[in-house]
């Protein structure tokens, strides 16, 4: 049977049967040498985080791009060692202490000569130079690894040997954009060399290219779905003047590397920095004033005129700073960054419990631009945590309906409470525990106040981050996406049953009696709410950055027709969505799902089309043509628990075989 990659048919019982054998006969094929178990240490253990570019392709062995990459982990007992090749120097932190320099070591080198205390602890591993190959880490018997707790937000810093910390101690490590990112408390990375200039010239890089390769040198193109950065802060042209660059040269090379990196980045901040020894100034203003006049407002010149002084700051006449002077780069630059993202750089993490914990996972469109209160707007948002001690509770503002999860056992149903709520009537076992809540729905008469703002632990005990899921599938639509008049509304839709059975993240972006087309008698129109925090308001726009898709599912185009939405209007506006999506999500899987009702079909179907014939393949029809009854329904148009099901059974397989979840 030969399926369409566009049109996912209509289909026979058996042949369904067979699609998901085979599908889950080629995830394991593809997957198996590729995940390992969570805990045991590996390369490709999936609680290992890798910051910067990596290459892990191989499973066996990571191999850090660039400078300044690391990676970080938790672990539980009291030693932990470090697998390396041959001789190569590295620093480690543990536990959040000094980076300690390992220099020259090789086979397994013990990161622990005096053992730790018993407990879950955190790891930080940086390479410097020599052979930079992470082969696994070496735990105690019967320890594991957890995944530590990461900031959501990434900040990348692009430029020469002034980036890279050259002439400094430690280089990476001593550098103004290591010690901005620690600063900010965000995950960064340096894609930086000494050397490299900006526009490539026999003898010297050029990084208006070389940028978007996986390595300093080569030709691999990096996969930009791997990470994305919230702030990229460029530093270049102090080299391009001894390389016969021309100022007309510089500025258009320049222009056109801020428009490429926003192609990758669409909701990045982007920060041209004027250089220490003030080369192409007009140029690179210019250059900002180009993206601006053509729309981008999110690229900015920072002036650095006075930030360092001579025969203080610097390590050579060369424009190299020394080691304080990169401390006062990053005291300079740090507030110009935070000025811009906002509640998305912390200078100092919460404490454990408490919002702005990095230990705790806010999954779906959440509102953290207060210190103190957490706010999810749309449908099917939930956070996880880890946490240690017997008890846990939750501090909640007004009345809520809630539903909480510990340790993946049954689902609790809290209603209308308040306050301090004990999440464990019945004291736990002393040890590591893991906690997931989600909020009752707020829409339509119910106005419940879903607003978290912290945990209280026992005494002495903290979080920790429990394994996350590398992939997330988001699901756009209307109250049948929210799961409207079933038992526990997004918990028992599709969208969340989905997400549980391929053991993937998942969101819903979903209001009930939303439209796709915003109607003139009131219908929210997700066409335009979709690049929203609020379904409910203009501003401000939802930062793409703060997770990344691999599948969105979108059911839309129910409610159109009773507020006079035409066909044309529907087509074009589904066009729009899909364009939209692809620019948020530029390497996801887009599936168009036809309404259980099987109103706008043609529409949808064309406007699929049209974005696949614009050069998008990974966009996709689903027909759902006969997969609810009459039985599968609460009235005429949404479907109960059973009926959720029904959907998920039929939806799962399609969604598991575009991303091998």
């Amino acid at each position: 049977m030969q399926i369409s990659p566009h049109t996912c048919p209509r289909r026979t019982l058996p042949a369904l049967l067979a699609a998901v054998l085979m599908a889950c006969l080629l995830s394991w094929a593809g997957g198996a040498a590729a995940h390992a178990a969570p805990g045991d240490g590996s390369v490709s253990d999936p609680n290992i985080a890798y910051v910067g570019r990596w290459d892990t392709s191989s499973g066996s062995a990571a191999v850090p791009h660039w400078t300044g990459a690391y990676l970080q982990t938790g672990f539980t007992g009291t030693t932990v060692k470090v697998r390396a090749r041959n001789a190569v120097n590295f620093y480690a932190s543990v536990d959040g202490g000094p980076d300690v320099f390992h220099a020259g070591v090789r086979g397994t080198v013990n990161l622990t000569p005096r053992p730790l205390s018993p407990g879950t602890h955190t790891l930080r591993l940086t390479y410097r130079s020599g052979d930079t190959v992470f082969q696994g880490l070496v735990l105690d018997p019967g320890a594991r690894t957890v995944a530590a707790g990461a900031p959501a937000g990434l900040v990348e810093f692009v430029g020469d040997s002034i980036t890279a910390g050259a002439l400094t101690d430690r280089l990476a490590l001593d550098s103004y954009a290591w010690k901005t990112g620690e600063r900010l408390g965000m995950r960064h990375t340096q894609i930086a060399r000494s050397g490299y200039c900006l526009v490539a010239r026999s003898g010297c890089a050029g990084l208006s290219g070389q940028f978007f390769r996986t390595a300093s040198t080569g030709g691999a193109n990096w996969d930009f779905s791997r990470y994305r950065a919230d702030a990229v802060v460029i530093n270049l042209g102090t080299n391009d003047i001894g390389h016969g660059v021309s100022g007309a040269a510089f500025q258009s090379a320049y222009t056109s590397f801020l428009r490429d990196v926003r192609a990758k980045y669409p909701s990045a901040h982007l920060f041209a920095v004027q250089t220490l020894k003030k080369r192409y100034v007009g140029q690179t203003r210019a250059a900002v004033g180009a993206r601006n006049s053509a729309g981008d407002a999110r690229v900015h010149f920072v002036d650095t005129t006075g930030w360092l002084t001579d025969g203080t700051h610097y390590e050579d006449g060369n424009g190299h700073p020394n080691e304080a002077g990169h401390t006062r780069f990053a005291e300079r630059l740090a507030p110009v960054v935070r000025s811009r993202l906002g509640s998305g750089a912390t200078v100092k993490a919460a404490a454990p419990g408490q919002p702005g914990d990095p230990n705790i996972k806010f999954v779906g469109r959440w509102d953290t631009r207060s210190s103190t209160a957490y706010t999810p707007y749309w449908a099917g948002a939930y956070y996880r945590t880890g946490f240690t001690g017997r008890t846990v509770k939750l501090k909640q503002r007004g009345t809520i309906d809630l539903w909480a999860r510990i340790d993946n056992g049954p689902v609790r149903f809290f209603n209308d409470v308040k306050g301090t709520v004990n999440l464990t009537p019945s004291a736990l076992s002393p040890g590591n525990h893991t906690l997931q809540v989600n909020y009752q729905v707020v829409a339509g008469s119910y106005k419940g106040d879903a607003v978290f703002q912290g945990l209280v632990l026992d005494s002495g005990a903290t979080t920790f981050a429990p394994p996350a899921p590398a992939k997330l599938v988001e699901f756009v639509g209307d109250s049948i996406t929210v799961g409207t008049t079933t038992s526990q509304n997004a918990r028992t839709a599709y969208g969340w049953l989905i997400g549980e059975r391929l053991g993937v993240e998942h969101t819903q972006i979903a209001q009930g009696g939303a439209c796709l087309v915003a109607a003139a008698d009131g219908c929210v129109g997700l066409e335009r709410q979709f690049t929203k925090l609020n379904p409910n308001a203009a501003t401000p726009d939802w930062n793409f950055s703060r997770y990344r898709a691999d599948a969105v599912v979108i059911n839309l185009g129910t409610n159109d027709v009773g507020h006079g939405v035409s066909a044309a209007q529907f087509q074009s506006a589904y066009s729009s969505l899909l364009r939209k999506v692809r620019a948020a999500y530029p390497q996801a899987w887009i599936l168009a799902l036809e309404t259980f009702r099987g109103r706008f079909v043609p529409q949808t179907e064309a406007a699929v089309k049209a974005a696949v014939a614009g050069g998008d393949a990974r966009v996709s029809f689903v027909d759902t043509t006969g997969w609810l009854g009459s039985g599968d329904l609460t009235d005429s148009v949404h479907p109960n628990d059973r009926g959720h099901r029904v959907i998920a059974d039929r939806l799962a397989p399609v969604i598991a075989g575009r991303i091998g979840a």
